[in-house]
């Protein structure tokens, strides 16, 4: 419960507590009490009163209680010494003294059982004691999102099992996917990321022919999956033999793709769309690099007849895929993800009351016993929380921009002129000092602080996302997002959680510790205090640094904002997102990836109906197009899409008369009302007439 700011608020709760515990006499009580306050207690606390020895007026009493809201409620530790004070001096009698001083001290015993009592130890250890962490429904196993049993099975053909030939094959194919440049490439290179995910499905292709299709070792090749046909072979061969020969290899690649997507089915019970989507790219990945020698440009592809064939898989598999977005059609159970929401809310207000606030208030440095808590615990407890904050303060965006997050950890600069002496200074480090992509422009991002942004000056500062690294951003280019300062109800701001994660948290505490306080918050400057948790370090993170190139560079150390305990290093796709859903399933039972905040944040902008500028702006700040956030992401339930129209036909189809009439604008004029008057009926205009006349 919130605590009172000032002495009217105070007395107001004890009003309200009498009111209730002891109703019969609380007339008796509450007159008794206000003279105690008004009338002899507050001239001590400065209220001046024109005549204090007759009754008070009501001005004078409204006078009076606008003066106790001006007084803190630490007053409430001198009010006894007050009164004695106060009766002295207006010589109170034996009776009054009784009467009056018992009142007070019946307030002051109430007062001093709240947890709001100025300086009480219980108070202080209340807010400073995290609520319980037990896991409230079991591990996640216990949410099963598939009917598949047991765990998913593996057969990808190793790196150490893959013959000499092959692995130069591979590597050989990555180097075409990935590097800037390469002799007689004709396709744009890749993303490492979208690199190693082709790799993986052509990986998953050979240990199939090698363990499902007895294929031996040595005789795996990429052209067992895409069968290669030379311009040499086909210079001698009739036209007639030229077409048997692509029938016999456009046979045997339908072949491959139906017996491998038969394959999945039987042996890991995947029949999702998505999922062959992505084997396909794989394939047409292997189908590019095995023809490149043997096109100019990439148009000339399309005149491959083997490419024919993958298209008409594409197609087939595209339709279904729109099938199956049309009707929010999924393999996973979405009863077992999606949250339960009742009538009135959203789901990101639900994820956000039940989950982030939670997360929060477990940052709290005791325990529920009022013991300082371990620091590494603090730590996680800040990290899981800002990972959560991060995509629901925010529209999120995806998993990846979180999770592969950089902060600088040096500041090899001269400190700028406008910071402030005592301010803060968490630097973004300079273009030519950050990842370059193939194209040399930045390709990284970055968490940082600053006074400075697009020419306007933040006198406290504010910390900014810069997003140079996403899926599409060819499309919508960088990205600088600043990070509002959101404020609880406990005083504390966002901020302070960012802050305390990244450089520890100190507290001013007992007059026995020794340690000294000597870094940049000038308020604990000089004294004695201890180290609650020493943040993100507190993980032993793998920091780096960026070499200078020269002997005249700066050198920029770096490190990840997030990372896995223990490891140091960033958490992977799959980890990342189990952190996730582990904590929501403690919360609420259901089991949330990052990648379903995008889901949750789709459909909270077409739920609370925003405007088509603001749809269009919030799937910007997602990093997408509007059409997709609608098409893809937006998952209101049939019900909810159907409310509006309902509502509407009941409202002003099927309304009666008379809240139709009700619905009227109030500001019409007498032409207004005469040309209305004009389309009734004659039976109407007599109803209008003599409604008239009744009312007259």
């Amino acid at each position: 419960m919130e605590g009172p700011n000032n002495l009217l608020e105070v007395y107001y709760m004890y009003v309200e507590e009498i009111n209730v515990s002891k109703a019969e006499k609380s007339h008796t009580i509450l007159n008794e009490l206000r003279t105690a306050l008004l009338h002899h207690l507050l001239p001590e606390f400065g209220y001046v009163r024109t005549d204090c020895a007759r009754k008070m007026t009501a001005d004078e009493v409204e006078s009076a209680k606008k003066y106790m809201k001006t007084l803190p409620i630490n007053k409430l530790l001198h009010m006894r010494q007050a009164l004695q004070s106060a009766f002295e001096k207006n010589n109170v009698s034996k009776h009054s003294r009784n009467t009056y001083g018992s009142r007070i001290e019946q307030f002051l015993n109430w007062a001093a059982q709240q947890i709001w009592w100025p300086g009480s130890r219980r108070a202080k250890l209340k807010l400073e004691c995290s609520p319980s962490m037990r896991t409230q429904h079991g591990s996640t196993s216990s949410s099963k999102l598939t009917e598949r049993q047991g765990t998913y099975r593996k057969y990808l053909l190793k790196p150490q099992e893959t013959p000499p030939a092959l692995r130069a094959k591979l590597d050989e194919l990555y180097a075409y996917l990935t590097e800037s440049y390469y002799p007689g490439r004709i396709i744009q290179p890749v993303e490492k990321s979208t690199a190693d995910e082709y790799m993986k499905n052509i990986r998953l292709f050979l240990g199939f022919l090698h363990r499902f299709q007895k294929v031996p070792l040595e005789e795996l090749s990429l052209e067992l999956i895409v069968p290669l046909v030379t311009e040499e072979q086909l210079e001698t061969l009739t036209v007639s033999q030229q077409k048997k020969l692509w029938k016999h290899h456009k046979k045997a690649l339908e072949h491959f793709l139906c017996s491998y997507f038969q394959f999945l089915k039987d042996f890991n019970s995947s029949i999702s769309p998505h999922t062959q989507i992505g084997k396909l790219n794989a394939i047409v990945t292997i189908a590019k690099f095995l023809y490149a020698q043997e096109v100019e440009n990439d148009s000339d592809y399309r005149a491959i007849p083997l490419f024919s064939t993958i298209d008409n898989r594409f197609k087939e598999v595209s339709l279904e895929l729109e099938s199956w977005r049309n009707n929010k059609h999924s393999v996973s159970d979405w009863s077992k993800k999606w949250p339960d929401v009742p009538p009135g809310q959203t789901a990101l207000q639900l994820i956000q009351e039940k989950i982030v606030e939670p997360l929060r208030l477990e940052c709290r440095p005791r325990n529920k016993r009022g013991e300082f808590r371990q620091s590494l615990s603090i730590a996680f407890s800040f990290q899981s929380y800002l990972k959560w904050a991060v995509l629901t303060y925010l529209p999120a965006r995806r998993q990846e921009e979180y999770r592969k997050l950089k902060i600088a950890l040096s500041c090899p600069i001269e400190r700028p002129k406008d910071i402030p002496p005592d301010g803060l200074y968490q630097p973004l480090p300079p273009d030519n000092q950050r990842e370059r992509g193939k194209n040399g422009m930045v390709a990284d991002n970055y968490l940082y602080f600053t006074y400075n942004h697009d020419n306007q000056y933040y006198p406290k500062g504010i910390w900014v996302l810069s997003t140079n690294k996403y899926k599409t951003m060819k499309k919508y280019g960088a990205q600088s997002i600043i990070i509002p300062n959101r404020e609880f109800d406990d005083g504390y701001c966002f901020y302070d959680y960012i802050e305390r994660f990244l450089y520890g948290w100190w507290i001013v505490e007992g007059y026995k510790n020794q340690l000294l306080y000597d870094w940049w918050q000038p308020e604990f400057q000089g004294r004695r205090g201890r180290w609650l948790s020493n943040g993100r370090i507190e993980f032993n993170p793998m920091d780096a640094c960026c070499l200078p190139s020269n002997s005249q560079s700066a050198l920029w150390a770096w490190g990840y904002v997030f990372v896995v305990p223990k490891h140091g290093i960033p958490a992977s796709p799959s980890a990342f997102a189990r952190i996730f859903e582990t904590v929501s399933h403690r919360f609420i039972k259901k089991r949330i990836s990052p990648h379903m905040m995008r889901y949750v944040w789709a459909t909270w902008g077409l739920k609370v109906g925003l405007s088509d500028l603001e749809l269009r702006s919030l799937a910007y700040a997602m990093a997408h197009s509007v059409e997709t956030l609608r098409q893809m992401y937006e998952r209101c339930t049939p019900i909810e899409k159907r409310r509006p129209i309902e509502e509407a036909i009941s409202q002003r189809l099927f309304a009666p008369c008379d809240q139709q009439s009700q619905s009227l604008p109030l500001n019409l004029g007498v032409n207004e009302l005469v040309q209305m008057a004009i389309q009734l009926t004659p039976q109407e205009r007599q109803q209008l007439i003599a409604r008239l006349q009744s009312v007259t």
